[in-house]
């Protein structure tokens, strides 16, 4: 038995009866849509649609501004400003964009915020470098060494008293060398003042009397190619003043006078040692207490000849000048 309510079929009676029931269409074996002409659909009615051709944004005011062809639509969840957000077009654009975003400091975060800084337009100021320690003489340790110019009337007897100075002169003027060209070893110290006291007639000579070559001059009776180079150091702007004529005998003996004094006359041979001779300035070449490195430094370093005078008086001022 079967009853029929609106479109639902209910079985009383199994069997037979049951397939009385209406049955619903068997589906296509597949399904046939219907072609159907696309509908023009207007481009007003569609935000960011447009049928004609992309423009290339090429100023400022055409960012700021609508593109041709298209409708801005604000999003309610977005952050990012709309074109209408920074006036008409016909409006000045700042020069400078404005700022969208504000620095909240993450309490979690170990970063610094750029407020943590402070700037300053100053250079800050150059921390100077320390001065450079020399070795220092005592009178008692020159007078052991030249014991010649010991006495202050030592000079007195001499054939160029003008020239000749006593230790007690010269000791200011050694002391200031060695502080000023950073003269720290031992060797260093009596190989140039051995040197400068052999070449100078224990402080008798201030220029070359023997031949009497002009422009030779110095303590260390530096030849006139390194009497210029030595002024030019310490007072370039007389030494080109003195050589603006040219190389004579009279402008080189005019240079020599710049360095004649008793600190530069003293410095020469500190001076030639690091500029001319740097292979034996710290490099262990001029050992302290050795003998045979002086007479290198002697033959190689400075380019002198060797005698026995050098020798005594190298001797001597090592003695004298004790650790």
């Amino acid at each position: 038995m079967k009853i029929t309510i609106g479109a639902v079929c209910v079985f009383l009676v199994q069997g037979a009866l049951a397939n009385k029931c209406p049955q619903p269409p068997s589906p296509p074996p597949y399904s046939v849509v219907p072609s159907v002409a696309p509908t023009s659909v207007s481009s007003s009615s569609l935000p960011y649609v447009t049928s004609s051709a992309p423009t290339l944004v090429t100023s400022t005011e055409q960012y700021l501004s609508s593109p041709p062809g298209y409708t801005s639509v604000k999003d309610p969840y977005s952050t990012r400003p709309m074109p209408s957000d920074f006036g008409s077009s016909s409006e000045t654009v700042p020069t400078v964009p404005p700022t969208f975003y504000t620095s909240v400091k993450d309490p979690f975060s170990t970063l610094p915020m750029s407020s943590d800084f402070t700037y300053s337009s100053t250079a800050p100021t150059p921390t100077p470098a320390p001065p450079i320690k020399g070795l220092k003489l005592t009178q008692k340790q020159l007078n052991l060494a030249i014991p010649v110019r010991a006495a202050s009337d030592s000079c007195a007897s001499v054939g160029t008293p003008a020239e000749c100075v006593t230790n007690d002169k010269a000791l200011a003027a050694i002391n200031s060398a060695l502080v000023k060209y950073g003269i720290t070893k031992r060797g260093e110290a009596v190989a140039v003042i051995a040197l400068m006291a052999y070449e100078s007639g224990n402080w008798q000579y201030n220029t070359n009397h023997f031949p009497g070559r002009p422009g030779q001059g110095t303590r260390a009776m530096l030849m006139f190619n390194f009497v210029e180079s030595y002024a030019k150091a310490l007072h370039p702007e007389e030494a080109a003043k003195a050589l603006a004529g040219g190389i004579t005998d009279e402008s080189m003996n005019s240079v020599r006078a710049l360095v004649l004094n008793d600190n530069d006359s003293f410095g020469s041979g500190f001076w030639y040692l690091v500029t001319n001779a740097a292979a034996y300035h710290n490099t262990g070449k001029l050992r302290d207490g050795n003998l045979e490195d002086f007479k290198d430094y002697v033959l190689t370093g400075v380019g002198a000849g060797w005698d026995s005078d050098r020798q005594t008086i190298w001797e001597t001022v090592n003695s004298a000048i004790n650790a």
